[in-house]
């Protein structure tokens, strides 16, 4: 007794630890999970990190760059230079001059061995240079700030992306799931009366061809069973792989859709707004990043302008053992103004200057065409939504018609007034009918998911 207790205690927290294990989806916690954890998408705020960086990279450039330097210098041995005779001429021009000697040639000395310098110095000095006026550099301002907007965009673009994946891929594991449970229960139910035609068999009340069909009818639906099984199991990997997680991990999904096809109504293509389509902003922007372009190699004919300011203190020793270092300072203050002037490059912004242009009229001809296919892909997403929808409706009517073919055929051959062959064949349409059903409910609501990307409401 006290072994069955234990032992279903330990099933008992097996189950629970099981489930623990399981992670249960829905389509909205699906969706905020891919947020947090595909891969594209964590890359995508990576740029906008990124561009916000470079913006206030160039802010640095405009600001005051400020470094400070220290120096020691010791001369072992101070270089000796040679200087001419220049005392001597003074000295007999003044006394020629005032009479004392008569007039004559000069004779010069020998050139004079000269040190200059101090056996050890120390210097320190801050410099500062300041932008005071460059016309790249508020424009290159401008467009970075431009550039993060464009990073943005392209990250909206791929939430709109990974939301349309994720949440076609979540439909797909529930349609696969559903069709495998379908065709599982009418495993079922076609055991169920293949037990029941056996027994009818030894009673001698039918036809052994008739077991036989039924037991045909059941091979195939295992087969089936483990098709659909293995369809499943590898739509629950690419889900997975979708959202970011590891494929390894047990993951059950929460949702009907039926539950589904009922909240997303009627899907309205009338009042659409090209701007809610993030890749027609996105053109816009890179219209606006061109213009930027081109303004910026046109500024680069204006002069630029710099500060420089920089002080310096010095110490000096005239012994060998430091002593005199740091006694003294002798200070040094200085600034200047520097004035760049382009002249001639070669003609170098000029050509750059006519690349951007070709490179905005590019851009512009892009956006042209980008509308008319954004209009196309509306036309084309709102047909197949409205034909989805037919589809749909056609397939319930032949879903609940083979349902009842399937109840009559059976109530006919347990009266007997009915083959089995008629209730095998029975059986397989409402299968069929039932998995095609299914597909086109996927299909719906992929179309209407792809409908809303459309029309930019995704």
């Amino acid at each position: 007794m006290k072994k069955s207790i234990i032992f279903y205690i330990l099933l008992i927290v097996g189950t629970v630890v099981q489930a623990q294990d399981t992670t249960f989806l829905s389509l909205e916690a699906a969706l905020q999970y891919a947020k947090e954890h595909n891969t594209a998408l964590k890359n995508a705020e990576l740029d906008v990190k990124y561009s916000e960086q470079t913006v206030k990279s160039i802010v640095a450039t405009g600001l005051p760059q400020v470094n400070a330097n220290a120096s020691f210098v010791h001369n072992i041995q101070i270089a000796a230079q040679q200087l001419p005779d220049f005392l001597s001429p003074a000295i007999y021009g003044v006394l020629m001059e005032e009479g004392l000697i008569p007039s004559g040639p000069i004779q010069l000395g020998a050139p004079q061995e000269v040190q200059f310098g101090a056996p050890s110095m120390m210097t320190g000095s801050v410099s500062m240079r300041q932008l005071v006026f460059d016309g790249t550099f508020f424009l290159g301002l401008k467009a970075a700030k431009q550039y993060v907007n464009m990073s943005e965009l392209l990250q909206q673009k791929k939430e709109v992306d990974i939301t349309a994946e994720v949440t076609k891929s979540f439909y797909g594991v529930l349609i696969a799931n559903e069709n495998y449970q379908l065709v599982v229960n009418n495993l079922r139910t076609v055991e169920k009366s293949l037990r029941d035609i056996q027994q009818m068999y030894e009673a001698g009340m039918v036809e052994k061809l008739d077991v036989d069909r039924l037991k045909l009818t059941r091979s195939t639906l295992a087969t089936q069973v483990n098709n659909l099984k293995g369809q499943r199991d590898l739509m629950k990997m690419v889900f997975k792989l979708s959202i970011g997680m590891p494929v390894e991990t047990p993951i059950k999904l929460d949702g009907d859709l039926e539950r589904f096809k009922n909240g997303h109504g009627m899907v309205q293509a009338e009042r659409f707004n090209i701007e809610n389509r993030v890749e027609y902003d996105i053109l816009s922007q890179q219209i606006a990043l061109d213009s930027l372009n081109v303004r910026r190699y046109k500024v680069g004919y204006v002069p630029n302008l710099y500060l420089n300011v920089s002080h310096q203190q010095n110490s000096f020793s005239s012994q060998a053992e430091f002593t005199d270092l740091g006694k003294t300072w002798y200070p040094g203050t200085t600034y200047s103004l520097n004035l760049s002037i382009p002249i001639f490059d070669g003609l170098y912004k000029k050509a750059k200057i006519s690349e951007a242009r070709i490179k905005l009229e590019q851009d512009k001809n892009t956006l042209n065409n980008t509308r008319n296919a954004i209009y196309t892909e509306v036309a084309q997403a709102e047909l197949r939504y409205a034909t989805t929808s037919s589809t749909l409706s056609n397939e319930k009517e032949s879903r609940e018609l083979a349902r009842e073919i399937h109840r009559v055929a059976e109530i006919k051959f347990r009266e007997g007034v009915g083959s089995s062959m008629e209730l095998a064949q029975a059986e397989s349409d409402r299968t069929q009918a039932e998995i095609r059903y299914s597909n086109a409910l996927y299909e719906f609501m992929v179309a209407a998911t792809e409908l809303q990307m459309a029309l930019g409401t995704l």
